[in-house]
């Protein structure tokens, strides 16, 4: 059986612009938990620091934009029209 190596290589990324914009569709799509999660995992990363910082921010405005958003379709009661 062969043994396999392990080797203490960083994972190469191929485009910084390619995660930057993955970032942020993942946080449009889904803000509160997967574009926070994400935003936090670039920030951990040296590379990627700016692009964490732009999908945190989208990520927390877009979630206060959506919450505000839902706040106000749901606070009419539809009843009265």
């Amino acid at each position: 059986m062969e043994e396999q190596k392990i080797s203490n290589d960083k994972p190469v990324i191929s485009s910084a612009r390619k995660w930057l914009w993955l970032g942020i569709a993942v946080a449009l799509i889904n803000p509160i938990f997967a574009g926070l999660i994400l935003g936090a995992a670039y920030l951990t990363e040296p590379e990627l620091k700016q692009a964490g910082r732009i999908v945190a921010i989208i990520s927390i405005l877009w979630g206060a934009v959506l919450l505000y958003l839902i706040r106000q379709n749901f606070s009419v009661n539809p009843l009265l029209m």
